[in-house]
């Protein structure tokens, strides 16, 4: 009957999410579609055919460049079966210091086409196609989760697709079409704890444990972003909030809004995992002493949750700065001091993202520990022993 009533609530809760995915999505404009077929036209795919060897090139003024030639099949378009040969510049700097891979035979590319009548003038390589192989790794992935985890493994995955969509269609999809992104950041997270935590776990007293005390933390870390990021006069603007006022002409986005929402979503992840590993420890500990107390459960639950706060808040910590790592370096090489490249903005942000993030994670453990104590205070407690025996003598009590 339960396994029943959490598939119901579930598919309510998915029809839900696809209204609302309805509901923000929005109509191409006719500027465009205009855009869309022109890049159509321009960019299409092709096979590698023929790599030649790298060699370093001299340019006007002592720049060198590291280039390769090659010979291209496109593979789509009005120039399909056509071969091309052109030159792949590998070289991402002035200084030629930072080159990339070479192209192999067999490798598939973006290339632009410069067009003459119904000849190809020029063909620029502009990508190589890596699709296939994140698929490839996303497959790899998803049977290591279901070789180890088994039916908890599927659970995992669902769970995952469940979370993929929700933050593509509803929160991005809907700070695209200009609504706000603080709310989006919030409906989001809780369409993700509900769904998340009913996949995995069920619909009982762990899941809703674990969905409130995920959802204290998340509010919490929320919160901290909001203060903090107030007082250190943070505007949210970095090089790609630059890039993306620039491209997008017709919205106009309020970057400190998508600061909050930022951090809420990179909160969501760790809240989430701290959230069930107490709520299903404080479970299994109930399970085997049904006469433990609310209070020796909160106990246990903040007993639990200082070890995991120790590797937890190093996880987010550490993800913070590996995405900040080149930030870090460039400010160094500029001989900027420590003072200096803590109160750029940038580095700033990264900051009370990640110390909010982490923030959040220790504020789930109280909060998750406290509403499992409270939701089992009154809980039924069964006598391991029966009334009617006594010791050392059989008794029939009618």
């Amino acid at each position: 009957m339960k396994k029943f009533i959490s598939l119901l609530i579930s598919c309510v809760l998915l029809f839900s999410l696809s209204t609302i995915v309805s509901a923000t999505e929005t109509e191409p404009t006719q500027e465009n579609v205009t855009i869309q077929q022109v890049q159509e036209k321009e960019q299409v795919k092709a096979k590698v055919v023929k790599a030649g060897k790298a060699y370093v090139k001299d340019e006007a003024e002592g720049i060198q460049r590291t280039l390769q030639d090659v010979t291209i099949q496109i593979k789509e378009g009005k120039y399909k079966g056509q071969k091309v040969d052109t030159i792949y510049v590998m070289t991402y700097d002035v200084d030629n210091k930072i080159v990339g891979y070479q192209l192999s035979k067999g490798n598939t590319v973006i290339v632009q086409l410069t067009e003459e009548g119904d000849t190809i003038q020029d063909a620029t390589i502009q990508e190589i196609v890596r699709q296939n192989y994140i698929i490839l790794m996303v497959l790899v992935f998803f049977a290591i989760i279901i070789a180890i985890g088994k039916k908890q493994g599927l659970k995992a995955i669902l769970g995952l697709v469940v979370t993929i969509l929700a933050i593509y269609f509803i929160m991005i999809k809907g700070i695209y079409a200009g609504r706000n992104a603080i709310w989006l950041s919030v409906i989001t997270s809780v369409i993700i704890i509900i769904l998340t935590f009913i996949i995995v776990a069920g619909l009982n007293k762990k899941s809703l444990t674990a969905a409130l005390g995920t959802s204290g933390g998340v509010i919490s870390a929320g919160i901290m972003a909001v203060i903090f990021g107030y007082f250190a006069k943070l505007s949210g603007v970095t090089e790609e909030a630059l890039f993306l006022s620039v491209a997008s002409n017709q919205i106009v986005f309020n970057f400190r809004e998508l600061f909050f929402a930022g951090i809420v979503i990179s909160a969501l992840g760790a809240c989430m995992d701290v959230g069930m590993s107490i709520a299903s420890a404080l479970d299994e500990i109930k399970q085997k002493n049904p006469e433990i107390t609310w209070k020796e459960l909160l106990k246990s639950g903040m007993n639990i949750g200082g070890d995991v706060i120790g590797t937890m808040t190093n996880t987010l910590i550490l993800a913070y700065v590996g995405g900040a790592l080149t930030l870090i370096l460039l400010f160094m090489a500029s001989n900027m001091s420590i003072g200096d490249i803590i109160n750029k903005e940038t580095i700033a942000t990264e900051a009370v993202s990640a110390l909010a993030g982490s923030m959040g994670v220790v504020f789930t453990v109280p909060t998750t520990s406290l509403i499992y104590g409270l939701l089992n205070k009154n809980r039924t407690v069964y006598d391991k022993k029966a009334k009617n025996i006594v010791e050392g003598k059989r008794s029939l009590k009618i």
